[in-house]
C-alpha cells in the first residue's frame, strides 16, 4: 500500500507539493481566524452559572469627559443598599509591583480583589485555597495567590509553594493558594500571569479612604430571578446618585454619576467581534483565491486522468467506484494539508497573542478548541469533496469511450474557454476586494503609527525612582538631591530634567480645570517639572518659561500646551496672562503655551495637560528624564548608580522615551503588516493562478495556434488575439470587482456607526495594477508557446 501511494506521488509530486503546501498555507490562516471567532463568540466562560454574571461599573458624564469611573466609596454604597444583586465582588489595578525575591527584579501584574470574587465566580484552587473571610476589607492580610503562570514561570511550579513567603516591592507576603490556568475578566489582559492580593493591601490605594474616581475599579454581580431592565437602571441610578452626594459631593457640581451593567461575555467581547469577523472574511477570500487556483490543476489532472479512468470503467468499475476512490485519495490528500496548517496554526497562536494584545480579549486561553477541530473536519470533507466534484465532472460515458478510441489527439480542450474565463475573473474579483480592503487598513494604520510625536526622544531616558521605603520627606528630599548630582556626573549622561511622571505615564492622573468664570473646562494631566524640562525635549513655548524661583512660590505661575489652549480660547494672546484654577478656589495664572506632545497609535493618551514648577516634593515616586550618549553603557550605570546610592530605593521603571512611543504605535504596525501579508499572499495567487491558467489554455490550443501559423498569420498577430480575448474576461472580472466594492463601501458609508475614510485614488491604482499584472501573467505563456513553434503541434497531428 505504501509503495503504490509513492509511486503514485512520485508520478506527480509537483501537483501534490504545490497543493499540499498552498492548502496548508491557506488553511492555517482560516483555522487561526476562526479560532478568534470560535475565541469572541462561542468559547465559554471557565464559571459557574455564566449566564448570570455581570460587570458592573460607574460612569461620569461631563461635556469634557464620558465613560466609566467608579469610586470604591459608591460601590460599597451600591452594594450595601441595593435589592437587585445576589452577590457583589470586586477587583482593580493600581500600583506598579515588582518581584523582589526574584533575581532580575520582574515587574508583575498584581489584581487586588474582594475576598468573595472567586466564590462567586465558581473558582476552584489548584493549589491551597483562595481568599476568604479572613482577606475582608479592614483585616489587611499579608496574603497572595499566584496566578497559574506566575507560578510556573517565577517560582518553577513548585508544589510546595504553599506558606512560603514572596516580596512584592517592598513588602512581603504568604503564599495560600494558587490559582487555576484559564482566569478571565473583562478590560484585564493575561491575568494567568498576575498575582492576586486583598483589595486593601495595596501599598498606596485604600477603597474606605480613597475619594477619587478611577476607570480600573470594577464589580461583578449577579442578579436575583426576574428581575427587568427598568428596574436595574432605576436603582442603579438612584443608588450612584445618592453614594456620590454621601461621598463624593463636590463631582456632583460638575459630573453625572451613574452605574451600568454589562453581560461578562458582552464585556470581555467588547469591539473586538467586528476585528475578527473582518480578519476571517479577508482569509476566506484568500483561500477562495488558493482554491480557484488549485482548482485549475484539479481540471487539468482530471482531464489527463480520463484514460485510466476509462480503462476501469471499460473493465467493470462503476461510477459510485470510481467516486469513492477518488473521494478517499483526497480525503488523504487534504487531511495532510490540515494537520500542517494545525501545526502552522499552533505556533501562530503565539504571534497572534503579540499582535492583537490590545484588540482582543482572553488571547491568554487561545487554543485549538473542539469547534476549532470540528472546523476542520468540515474543511477536509468540503474541499476533498469539491476536488472530487471536479476530477469526475468529466467522467461521461462518451468522453471515457472516446477517450479509449483516441490517440489523445484534443484531450486537453475538455476544460472550457469559459470555465477558464471563469476562474480567472473570479481570481481578480476576490483579489480585488482583498487588496482594496487590505491597502486601505495599511494606509490608515501607518498614517497614524508613523506619526510625529513632537518631541525629541533621541537619547532621552525616563527614569522613574520609588522612595516609598524612606520613611521622613525630608531624607527622600536629600537622597533625591544626592542621586541627581551622581547621575549628572556619570560620562554618558548629559543632562537631567526632574518630573512627577513619564513623558508617556502608565496611568494618568488628572484634575478637573476651571476657567475665570468658576467653569468646568476639562479633566487635564498636572505634571510638576523643573524649568529645563522642555528645552530637554524640543518643546517650544509661546509666552514665557519658568524662571528660578518660581517653584517657591504659593501660587506659582503655570504652562498649558496648545490642546488645552485652544479649547480655553482659540486666540493664544487671550489665554496668556488668564487663570485657571483646580478646585475653582485657587488660581494660577497661565504665563506660557507649549507645543502638544502627540502619541502616534494611541491618540487616546494625548491628554490636556498642565505643567506647575516644581522640584522633588517627597513624594512617593518621582521622574527623572536624562539625555545619554551611550545608551547601551548608560542603562547599567544609572541602574547602579541608584543602588549605590541607597538600597532602599528600588527603580520603577527605566525605558527610552523612543521605546515607549514605538510600544504605542506597534498595536497599528502590526495591524499594518497583517494587512500587508494578505494582501501580498492574495496578489501573489492571482498572479500564479492567472499564469497556470493561460499557460494551460495556451498549451492546449497548439493545435489551433499551429493551423493559423501555416495559414499565414504571424506571432504578432497571433500574441495580440491571444491577450485579446483574455483581457475581456479580466476586464469583465474587475468591472464587477470594483461595483461591486462600490456598493459594499456605498452601503456602508450610509451607516451612521461606520466612518470608512476612503482613497478613490489609491482604489484606482489598485484597478489598474490588477490589470497590469493579469496581462503580464498573461504574456509570458502566451509568448512562450509561440516561441516553440506552434506547426510542430500540427505535424504531430
Amino acid at each position: 500500500m505504501l509503495k503504490t501511494a509513492y509511486k503514485t506521488f512520485k508520478r506527480a509530486k509537483q501537483y501534490y507539493f504545490t497543493t499540499v503546501f498552498t492548502l496548508a498555507l491557506t488553511l492555517s490562516m482560516v483555522i487561526s481566524s476562526f479560532s478568534l471567532v470560535d475565541l469572541v463568540f462561542f468559547s465559554p466562560l471557565p464559571y459557574q452559572q455564566s449566564n448570570n454574571l455581570y460587570l458592573l461599573e460607574g460612569t461620569i458624564n461631563s461635556k469634557g469627559y464620558s465613560g466609566p469611573a467608579s469610586n470604591s466609596k459608591v460601590m460599597s454604597y451600591i452594594q450595601d443598599e441595593n435589592t437587585i444583586f445576589t452577590d457583589v465582588a470586586t477587583y482593580h489595578k493600581w500600583t506598579d509591583y515588582k518581584l523582589l525575591d526574584q533575581p532580575n527584579r520582574p515587574e508583575i501584574d498584581v489584581i487586588l480583589t474582594s475576598h468573595n470574587l472567586f466564590d462567586l465566580l465558581g473558582v476552584k484552587p489548584l493549589r491551597g485555597r483562595l481568599f476568604n473571610k479572613a482577606e475582608s476589607l479592614g483585616t489587611k492580610q499579608m496574603s497572595v495567590i499566584l496566578g497559574y503562570r506566575a507560578w510556573q514561570n517565577h517560582y518553577n511550579s513548585d508544589p510546595n509553594i504553599i506558606g512560603k513567603k514572596i516580596q512584592l516591592n517592598q513588602r512581603r507576603f504568604t503564599v495560600i493558594g494558587v490559582a487555576p490556568d484559564d482566569l478571565v475578566l473583562p478590560t484585564y489582559s493575561n491575568i494567568n500571569d498576575a498575582i492576586w492580593l486583598p483589595i486593601d493591601a495595596d501599598e498606596t490605594f485604600n477603597p474606605k479612604t480613597s475619594n477619587g474616581f478611577m476607570g480600573a475599579y470594577k464589580s461583578v454581580v449577579r442578579f436575583k430571578p426576574a428581575i427587568s431592565d427598568q428596574e436595574i437602571s432605576k436603582q442603579l441610578s438612584e443608588l450612584s446618585l445618592k453614594g456620590a452626594q454621601l461621598h463624593a459631593p463636590n463631582i456632583l457640581k460638575d459630573f453625572t454619576v451613574n452605574a451600568r451593567v454589562i453581560a461578562f461575555s458582552e464585556a470581555l467581547k467588547g469591539d473586538s467581534g467586528k476585528v475578527v469577523l473582518m480578519l476571517l472574511l479577508g482569509v476566506c477570500l484568500l483561500m477562495l483565491i488558493a482554491l480557484i487556483n488549485l482548482s485549475s490543476m484539479q481540471l487539468a489532472k482530471a482531464i489527463t486522468r480520463i484514460k485510466p479512468l476509462a480503462i476501469s470503467f471499460a473493465f467493470g468499475a462503476s461510477k459510485k467506484q470510481l467516486i469513492i476512490e477518488t473521494l478517499k485519495h483526497n480525503i488523504l490528500l487534504i487531511s495532510i494539508a490540515v494537520l500542517l496548517a494545525l501545526t502552522l496554526t499552533q505556533i501562530g497562536f503565539m504571534v497572534i497573542q503579540n499582535l492583537a494584545a490590545d484588540a482582543i480579549q482572553r488571547l491568554d486561553t487561545l487554543s485549538l478548541s473542539i469547534n476549532t477541530m470540528l472546523f476542520s473536519v468540515f474543511l477536509i470533507v468540503s474541499i476533498a469533496s469539491l476536488y472530487s466534484f471536479i476530477e469526475l465532472s468529466v467522467v461521461k460515458e462518451r468522453n471515457l469511450m472516446d477517450s479509449l478510441q483516441s490517440s489523445g489527439k484534443g484531450t486537453g480542450k475538455q476544460m472550457s474557454s469559459a470555465t477558464s474565463h471563469l476562474l480567472v475573473g473570479l481570481q481578480i474579483l476576490f483579489s480585488f476586494l482583498v487588496l482594496t480592503t487590505a491597502s486601505h487598513v495599511v494606509l490608515v494604520t501607518l498614517s497614524e503609527a508613523l506619526r510625529d510625536n513632537g518631541i525629541n526622544t533621541q537619547g532621552k531616558y525616563s527614569l522613574t525612582i520609588n522612595y516609598s521605603n524612606i520613611d521622613k520627606s525630608a531624607e527622600r528630599i536629600n537622597l533625591h538631591k544626592a542621586i541627581s548630582q551622581k547621575l549628572l556626573a556619570l560620562n554618558n549622561v548629559s543632562s537631567l530634567a526632574v518630573s512627577s511622571e513619564m513623558r508617556l505615564p502608565k496611568t494618568v492622573n488628572v484634575n478637573q480645570i476651571y476657567n475665570e468664570a468658576g467653569q468646568y473646562i476639562a479633566q487635564a494631566r498636572n505634571s510638576l517639572v523643573t524649568s529645563n524640562y522642555f528645552t530637554e525635549l524640543n518643546l517650544t513655548i509661546t509666552g514665557k518659561g519658568f524662571a528660578k524661583g518660581d517653584e517657591e512660590l504659593e501660587n506659582p505661575p503655570i504652562i498649558i500646551n496648545q490642546r488645552l489652549a485652544s479649547l480655553l480660547n482659540k486666540n493664544n494672546s487671550e489665554v496668556l496672562n488668564s487663570k485657571v484654577s483646580f478646585d475653582n478656589k485657587s488660581y494660577f495664572s497661565i504665563i506660557g503655551i507649549v507645543s502638544n506632545t502627540y502619541v502616534p497609535g494611541s491618540p487616546e493618551s494625548e491628554n490636556y495637560e498642565v505643567f506647575t514648577p516644581k522640584d522633588y516634593p517627597g513624594w512617593r515616586q518621582f521622574s527623572y528624564l536624562l539625555t545619554v550618549s551611550n545608551e547601551s553603557v548608560a542603562f547599567s550605570q544609572i541602574q547602579q548608580t541608584v543602588i549605590d546610592t541607597d538600597k532602599r530605593l528600588d527603580i520603577n521603571d527605566l525605558t527610552s522615551l523612543t521605546a515607549q512611543f514605538n510600544e504605542k504605535r506597534q498595536r497599528h504596525l502590526n495591524a499594518a503588516w497583517l494587512a500587508i501579508v494578505l494582501a501580498s499572499t492574495s496578489l501573489l495567487m492571482v498572479c500564479i493562478g492567472v499564469n497556470g491558467i493561460v499557460s494551460y489554455l495556451v498549451k492546449v490550443r497548439r493545435y489551433s495556434l499551429g493551423v493559423k501559423l501555416a495559414m499565414g498569420a504571424d506571432n504578432r498577430r497571433l500574441l495580440k488575439e491571444s491577450l485579446f480575448e483574455l483581457m475581456q474576461p479580466i476586464t469583465m472580472s474587475l468591472v464587477l470587482a470594483f461595483s461591486t466594492a462600490f456598493l459594499i463601501i456605498g452601503y456602508c458609508m450610509s451607516l451612521p456607526s461606520i466612518d470608512l475614510p476612503i482613497n478613490w485614488w489609491l482604489t484606482l491604482t489598485i484597478w489598474l495594477g490588477l490589470f497590469i499584472l493579469a496581462i503580464i501573467a498573461s504574456f509570458f505563456p502566451i509568448s512562450q508557446t509561440l516561441r516553440q513553434d506552434p506547426i510542430k503541434a500540427l505535424r504531430n497531428e
